[in-house]
């Protein structure tokens, strides 16, 4: 029988038998992400497992294997800009703010890259880049001799930084029981929309939009 507890910083899992002692491991996850892909290529190896499709080392081999790119970082980062494009439109946006928000998605596109690069806290990045969006915003609504919509601007550069995922998987938790998992997510999900309200913020103070 094994028995698993999955909390925002550790794994524990437990195999016990009645012809063994029980063996308990314990690992410290440092780092997170949000992969649905990997989630749903181990739930794909598990129901095979459990359907007797495959073998306990088939599945062994198969699970080595799941940490293989996906997509690369040039896609990753055409993502993140055609995903900012893509909700200028949404939020009714006109061609204005369709085109002048475009420096804006390259540049979160390449600071996300860097920080995934560097393993920069999520905190930090999101501070630092929703900072540059508020100060480009700022700058480019001055500079650009059409007419565009600042806050548009801004809400569609920092929705990739948005802790929604977190929000959400957070509140299940808390309704499956999982207090101290959900708590925890909950928590990092306002503590990272605080630093992106504080970078954005600064950015309004120094781009002469706010003053003090």
């Amino acid at each position: 029988m094994i028995d698993a507890l999955a909390l925002t910083t550790g794994l524990v899992a437990t195999l016990d038998s009645p012809h063994m002692h029980a063996i308990t491991v314990v690992k410290r996850i440092s780092n997170r992400t949000v992969n649905l892909n990997k989630i749903t290529r181990v739930n794909d190896v598990s129901r095979k497992l459990t359907e007797g499709a495959i073998t306990v080392e088939q599945a062994y081999d198969a699970l080595q294997n799941i940490d293989e790119i996906q997509y690369n970082e040039l896609q990753r980062m055409l993502a993140v800009i055609g995903f900012i494009q893509a909700i200028v439109l949404m939020f009714q946006g006109g061609k204005n703010e369709f085109f002048a928000i475009l420096p804006i998605s390259i540049s979160v596109a390449i600071m996300t890259h860097f920080g995934r690069r560097w393993r920069v806290k999520a905190f930090i990045l999101d501070m630092v880049a929703s900072f540059v969006i508020a100060l480009m915003a700022s700058v480019i609504s001055r500079i650009m001799p059409i007419p565009v919509q600042e806050d548009i601007l801004i809400i569609s550069a920092i929705m990739p930084l948005v802790p929604g995922t977190a929000l959400t998987n957070g509140v299940r938790d808390m309704f499956r029981g999982d207090y101290m998992s959900g708590g925890a997510k909950i928590l990092e999900a306002f503590m990272i929309a605080i630093f992106i309200a504080i970078g954005i913020g600064t950015g309004l103070i120094l781009g002469g939009q706010i003053n003090l």
